[in-house]
């Protein structure tokens, strides 16, 4: 064996052992073909960092298979992609009220909001223009979920990047230092969904189609639910501003209404389900039926399925951990005052509550993949969804 050839082998160790078992002398033989055609000798010959590249993407779209691969590495797949689609239909409903209040604010009826929630520049100034621009784009994660259940995951992973990166971009960048570090970890969320897009849905995944009027529905529920959560902060707002300082009672809404406390939510509600769901399966399996697809989640019976029922747990498992990042980074222990210590004692108990959940999930994730795997043994698994 030559020195180039080890490196090569040890390169493709990236790549599950099952698969080099498959592939590997004919990968490392097209390596070797492609290194004898330079003048140099193959001792002297390194692995080009494009080959490493390679071999990592592939060894990524292996470990997430799509259908027709093993089973362990199916459901991981279903994990990742599942998180995608979840975050995407959270993040249409943020992105929904984050605009929605854009509008109320710059548009339809200005100055409903307190002062100091949103920056307002003067009338037809650049500075108008760019906070009103950074307000919409937020709905570019509408357009990433409608692109991806239609079955174009290039267009969705276009639209999720721009969603994550143009708001920063209009932004400039005022504070730094710790704040900065605040700010780039209470992005982690919408990052986590965004790398589960690129890397969940790649060319041996193909993202779900819908109809158009099942995959208009499935963007248009979160995106109402954005616009209802928007006319309550509005309200809150004008409370707010006719009472003068906000008081105690009426600042814990809006601690619940921001992203993190958002997520708290939606995590508490998607836990319920899978807890419900897991507690009716036994009763479920006591009558044998045929094998079917797993129920659609916000589509109608009769569409494919969008997110199958046994890969929600573990894909929102994977969505708690940022959660818990970004709630936990916005926390003041030590900060003093009433108002603060009510925004410190709130966000401490949304922690705990999606400290709650993940835990709660990833028990759930681990009893879901022991239950598939043993009917795998038995040639009873269930179809994917």
């Amino acid at each position: 064996m030559s020195v180039l050839e080890e490196r090569y082998r040890r390169v493709l160790r990236l790549l599950p052992a099952s698969y080099r078992a498959r592939r590997e002398e004919e990968m490392v033989s097209a390596f070797l073909d492609g290194a004898r055609r330079a003048e140099t000798g193959l001792d002297d010959q390194r692995v080009r960092w494009a080959e490493i590249a390679g071999v990592a993407a592939l060894a990524l779209r292996v470990r997430l298979g799509g259908p027709g691969s093993p089973p362990g590495e199916y459901a991981t797949g279903e994990a990742v992609r599942g998180a995608a689609i979840l975050g995407l239909v959270f993040w249409t409903m943020a992105g929904t009220l984050f605009a929605a209040q854009t509008v109320l604010t710059y548009g339809v009826v200005a100055g409903v909001l307190p002062d100091g929630l949103m920056g307002i520049g003067d009338p037809g100034s650049p500075e108008r223009l760019r906070q009103v621009l950074s307000g919409l784009a937020p709905l570019l994660w509408a357009a990433s979920l409608g692109a991806l259940v239609a079955g174009r995951a290039g267009t969705a992973k276009a639209s999720a990047w721009a969603a994550l990166v143009l708001p920063y971009a209009l932004e400039p960048a005022t504070a730094g230092g710790p704040a900065r570090v605040v700010g780039l970890l209470t992005a982690l969320p919408a990052l986590v969904t965004v790398l589960a897009l690129t890397a969940g849905f790649h060319r041996d995944a193909p993202p779900p189609r819908l109809r158009g009027a099942a995959a208009a529905r499935v963007v248009a529920f979160p995106a109402a639910a954005g616009v209802l959560l928007a006319l309550a902060v509005g309200v809150l707002g004008a409370a707010a501003r006719a009472g003068g300082e906000p008081t105690p009672l009426m600042l814990q809404p809006w601690l619940w209404l921001d992203p993190q406390g958002l997520a708290c939510v939606s995590l508490l509600a998607v836990t319920a389900w899978c807890v419900a769901r897991r507690r009716s399966a036994p009763r479920a399996s006591a009558t044998p039926a045929p094998a079917t697809p797993a129920p659609a989640i916000a589509a109608p019976v009769s569409a494919p399925p969008v997110v199958a029922s046994g890969s929600v747990a573990p894909a929102a498992a994977i969505l708690a951990v940022p959660a818990v990042v970004a709630r936990a980074a916005t926390l003041h222990p030590g900060a003093e005052g009433y108002l603060t210590g009510l925004i410190t004692l709130v966000g401490s108990l949304q922690l705990v509550l999606l400290l709650a959940c993940g835990v709660t999930l990833v028990a759930l994730a681990v009893r879901t993949r022991g239950t598939t795997a043993r009917d795998d043994l038995s040639g009873t698994r269930e179809q994917p969804g």
